[in-house]
């Protein structure tokens, strides 16, 4: 089948199926039986065909060919399209199953052109499924009549997302986040294991291009994985531990980032802050679901605290990893103490760049200011009044554990 056939075959249904509540529309039951069974064609030709490309074993041979990616945009849009708009309509459970696993393949797709038309359907189906995040809200309307949505009784979740969903959506986002380590910070991503920085490069005219898109991209990938956390924590907080774990061991003797400069280990290092802290943002505090996921976070909290890689940008990227643990500082004194502790020996550590006094590094100059000495105390300074500001309390066990001859904690 041609590439141009293709593509016009998936722009003729998306129009067809982007028309909301089709079958609700009509009134004889054989006709909306009619359309069902359309709809349910149309989601198992979609799905044969996304399940051929992510069965594809020559993933790279397809991002190369401009063709091919633009038909899996397209097919990805379709999809998407259909999922947003009338996939609730197919009563088959099984379809509806198979249809958003193929969804989930090609999102897991390594090119930016197909995430940016699939990314934005995720978050509309898991707050169907009742993902809610602590302490948001949205203000409705400032109209208070009857008719006002806002003002309707509270409805049960509705989602279709199917068992399971939520975690591979994780893992997913987890492998974007990693695969994009670094370029919002500008630094060399060679040799860090799958990540895309060096392939994505080439479709953007310059290095400022591209992390524009991708600082976007990383949003809406943490939000997604807050929204995951959100309906299994406890997959989340393995999944994030897991994934710190892994990051801290490349750059262990042995590790394929043993011998990597320091803007390498730190660009790795960013990715896992990332993740871990999505995931953190989302995790409660307490409760029994807290208590089934404390010990893990208790073990990468005391290898963060421990570990030092005696280079200034990865310590202060550690201390970003530590900044994720500002809310749980709260109610434990004894980690909080623990974290300021080591937060301000990094500060202290860090080395003193010969342009001392020098304005703050402003955004517009992030890539080439941030591999400065000032870039990395600025990391550490944020990360420790992040803390206190998720845990006040912090700054009054700081003062018997903490001797900084030039500063005083308030």
């Amino acid at each position: 089948m041609s590439s141009d056939f293709r593509v016009a075959a998936c722009d003729a249904l998306r129009n067809v199926i982007a028309r909301k509540s089709t079958a609700a529309q009509v009134a004889e039951p054989a006709d909306e039986a009619d359309i069902i069974k359309g709809l349910t064609l149309a989601a198992n030709a979609l799905s044969a065909t996304a399940e051929r490309i992510t069965a594809n074993p020559n993933q790279q041979d397809l991002l190369n060919d401009p063709e091919e990616v633009e038909f899996i945009r397209r097919l990805a849009d379709t999809m998407s399209t259909m999922a947003s708009y009338q996939l609730s309509t197919i009563t088959d459970e099984n379809v509806r199953n198979t249809f958003l696993e193929r969804v989930l393949g090609l999102t897991r797709f390594a090119s930016l052109e197909v995430l940016d038309v699939v990314i934005n359907l995720w978050p509309v189906l898991l707050r169907a499924m009742g993902a809610e995040l602590p302490k948001t809200f949205i203000r409705g309307p400032p109209s208070q009549g009857v008719n006002n949505p806002y003002n309707a009784p509270k409805i049960e979740p509705t989602g279709i997302l199917p068992n399971g969903a939520s975690e591979a959506l994780l893992e997913i986002g987890k492998w974007w986040i990693n695969a994009g380590a670094g370029i919002a910070l500008g630094f060399d991503t060679k040799g860090i294991p799958g990540n895309k920085v060096e392939e994505w490069r080439e479709s953007f005219e310059n290095p400022s291009e591209l992390r524009e898109t991708w600082v976007q991209v990383r949003a809406k990938w943490m939000d997604i994985v807050k929204l995951c956390s959100a309906l299994c924590p406890t997959n989340a907080a393995n999944q994030a531990v897991q994934n710190t774990f892994t990051v801290l061991s490349w750059a262990q003797p042995g590790g394929p980032l043993a011998n990597a400069s320091d803007e390498t280990t730190c660009a790795a290092l960013e990715g896992a802050s990332s993740f871990l802290e999505a995931v953190m943002a989302a995790l409660p505090t307490e409760g029994p679901s807290f208590e089934g996921f404390a010990s893990t976070l208790e073990a990468l909290l005391n290898q963060l605290v421990n570990i030092d890689f005696k280079t200034p940008h990865s310590n202060a990227q550690v201390a970003k990893l530590l900044e994720t643990y500002g809310k749980f500082a709260r109610s434990r004194p004894d980690a909080a103490r623990m974290i300021m502790s080591r937060m301000f020996t990094v500060l202290r550590d860090l080395p003193t760049d010969l342009t001392a006094g020098a304005p703050p590094v402003r955004q517009r100059d992030i890539i080439a200011s941030g591999r400065s000495g000032q870039a990395a105390r600025q990391k550490v300074c944020a990360a420790i009044l992040v803390v206190c500001a998720s845990a006040p309390t912090v700054r009054h066990a700081l003062r018997f554990t903490t001797r900084f001859p030039s500063a005083s904690v308030p």
